[in-house]
């Protein structure tokens, strides 16, 4: 498990600096969204460095260095704390670590801790034989190289899938600091809370398919027990919105308003809360009366075509994998569709070890022909992806 871990860790990683390398010579770069903005001296890193920190990578490196400024309070504090951490650890010892490198560094090593916790979980649910499926789909998701970047996905699925470990674990207290972490590190780490709450429920059984209101009523019911909530110290789950309530307090004592966390999206038009049926009638308005002659137009297709590929992978997933997973997948997906856009949904996949568990059952039940087609047409997003992301393009 460990050889076919890192075996895989390195073909993604050769894989996206290939596809990066050919984008060199097909599209001009955009400096506009590279680190360049914010450090003139990260245009000195090699090429292949330096393309890892391009839009939100200059946020939190921002972050990292110079603390919150206007329009950044959306980007939540744990991974550009971790960033600043790594860069003073190595000034100790009389080492120059550049905040690019150090991020990267977090990202890539999140990432290869993530996969180890998905075995764990996977050895858990008794659906070993998975793995290589799930680690196939994880590498080679279109956006995965998101996983690499100055970007805290990976940091994020790392905490979230401990969340789901512990919580498999019956140990609340170790599953709500895991959740709290996320909840620092991304807004979505608070739909975790109805994973560790549905473990507790649930009591810990195979409940897979095993989804009747009656039977989690009466569950409920029994779970409420005072002696069984201090044994189990399920009161620990508050952690998780504590820790968001937190960063909050933080924003208001320190930048005088709680309230930019939420402001701050507006640059993004994300700011007010929508009904998700109204986001998908604005993006059949783009589709259908925009030119389609920019890249706007064509990031616009691919966000609505990405969500639409998460529905069907709820519904497929419904009652086939456990309902705690299902619940956080679904919440998780309605979170960001509330803001007014699907602008960034190609990535927030990254996050979800239940879209991976659910599309690798999907494909586990298809012949050879159907997953070779589809690791195909994944590869080829994945290129086009990282050679709009490592050259200035927007994309998720």
């Amino acid at each position: 498990m460990v050889k076919r871990i890192f075996i895989s860790f390195i073909i993604w990683k050769a894989l996206v600096y290939s596809f990066a390398l050919i984008a060199v010579k097909l599209l001009p770069l955009q400096i506009a969204f590279t680190p360049y903005i914010f450090d003139i001296k990260t245009l000195e890193f090699p090429y292949l460095v330096f393309i890892w920190g391009n839009f939100d990578g200059n946020h939190y490196m921002e972050i990292a260095r110079n603390g919150y400024h206007s329009l950044e309070h959306a980007f939540f504090p744990l991974y550009p704390i971790l960033i600043k951490f790594l860069f003073e650890i190595f000034k100790l010892i009389d080492v120059y670590l550049p905040y690019l490198i150090s991020a990267q560094i977090i990202s890539n090593f999140a990432f290869l801790l993530s996969m180890f916790v998905i075995y764990k979980i996977l050895t858990l649910d008794r659906q070993n034989g998975l793995f290589p499926l799930i680690v196939g789909c994880i590498i080679l998701f279109p956006t995965s190289y998101s996983y690499g970047a100055a970007y805290n996905d990976s940091l994020f699925l790392l905490f979230a899938t401990l969340t789901i470990y512990f919580a498999r674990k019956r140990l609340f207290v170790l599953s709500s600091i895991m959740g709290a972490l996320a909840t620092l590190t991304r807004l979505n780490g608070l739909a975790l809370v109805f994973v560790i709450l549905i473990e507790y429920i649930m009591s810990g059984d195979n409940i897979i398919g095993q989804w009747s209101l009656k039977t989690v009523i009466q569950r409920m019911k029994n779970s409420l027990e005072i002696k069984k909530i201090v044994t189990q110290r399920i009161f620990s789950i508050f952690l998780v919105p504590v820790s968001f309530l937190s960063y909050l307090l933080y924003v208001h004592i320190w930048h005088g308003n709680w309230n930019l966390v939420f402001s701050s999206m507006e640059v993004w038009n994300q700011s007010k809360l929508t009904f998700p049926l109204q986001v998908f009638w604005r993006y059949l308005k783009i589709i259908f009366l925009s030119p389609a002659v920019n890249l706007n137009y064509w990031i616009a297709i691919f966000e609505l075509l990405f969500v639409l590929f998460f529905i069907f992978v709820i519904v497929y997933s419904y009652k086939k994998i456990r309902l705690s997973y299902w619940v956080f997948f679904v919440v998780s997906i309605i979170i960001p569709s509330l803001t007014g856009t699907f602008a960034g949904m190609p990535r927030y996949a990254l996050h979800l070890y239940p879209f991976f568990l659910g599309l690798s059952l999907f494909l586990s039940n298809r012949n050879i022909f159907f997953k070779t087609i589809y690791f195909i047409i994944s590869a080829f997003l994945l290129f086009l992806f990282v050679g709009l992301f490592t050259r200035g393009y927007f994309v998720a």
